[in-house]
C-alpha cells in the first residue's frame, strides 16, 4: 500500500496539506511508525475514493473524498503557539521577580522579630511611603505590631497567586505547556 497523492493543483494541494496536518493533530499521541502507516492508509484511501468520482475537477473530487473519509479535529489557530510560547516564559520572568520580592518580605517579617523598632512600614509628613529594615526619621511607622500578621499575609496570597500561574503557564500539564506542543 502506498501513500503517494500527487496533485496538480496549489487549491487541491493546500487542502491536502490541511487533511493531513489535522489527521498528524489527531493522532499526536500514537507513535511515529503508526501515524505513518495511518496517514499513508488515508492517502490510499483518498486516491482511491477520487478515482472512483468521476464528475468535477480535482478539488471538488478532492473534497468529496476527504468528506467520505470521516470528519477530523481542526487545527489549532496559528496565533495559539506563539502566544503560549510567550506567556511560558513571560510567566517564568514574572515568578521570579516575584518571587525575589516574597523573599524580601519573608525576611523583612524575620527582622521584624528581631528589630521591632527598626523595620516595617513607614508614612513621611509629605504622603510618602516606605517599606525600610530601619527607622525612618520624620516618618511614622504604620503597622506597628501588625506588620508581622500582615506581611505573612500578603506572602501567602501573592504565594498562591504565584502558584496559579504557575499551574497555569509553567507546569507541564497546564494549559500553556498543552498550546507549546500542539
Amino acid at each position: 500500500m502506498t501513500g503517494a497523492l500527487t496533485l496538480s493543483t496549489p487549491e487541491a494541494r493546500r487542502l491536502w496539506q490541511n487533511f493531513q496536518r489535522r489527521l498528524d493533530r489527531a493522532n499526536r499521541e500514537i507513535d511515529a511508525a503508526d501515524r505513518a502507516d495511518i496517514s499513508a492508509e488515508a492517502a490510499t484511501h483518498i486516491r482511491d475514493a477520487m478515482e472512483a468520482l468521476s464528475e468535477g475537477d480535482e478539488l471538488t473530487r478532492l473534497q468529496a473524498a476527504i468528506a467520505s473519509y470521516g470528519d477530523l479535529p481542526a487545527a489549532p489557530p496559528v496565533w495559539r503557539q506563539p502566544v503560549a510560547i510567550v506567556l511560558h516564559y513571560g510567566s517564568i520572568l514574572a515568578l521570579g521577580v516575584a518571587g525575589i520580592f516574597v523573599l524580601v518580605f519573608l525576611h523583612m517579617t524575620v527582622m521584624e522579630v528581631f528589630t521591632p523598632q527598626g523595620v516595617g512600614l513607614w508614612h513621611h509628613g509629605q504622603g510618602d511611603w516606605s517599606l525600610s529594615y530601619g527607622a525612618q526619621e520624620g516618618a511614622t511607622e504604620v503597622l506597628g505590631g501588625w506588620f508581622i500578621p500582615a506581611m505573612l499575609t500578603l506572602c501567602a496570597c501573592v504565594s498562591a497567586l504565584l502558584y496559579a500561574l504557575w499551574r497555569f503557564s509553567v507546569a507541564p500539564g497546564g494549559p500553556v505547556s498543552r498550546w507549546m506542543r500542539d
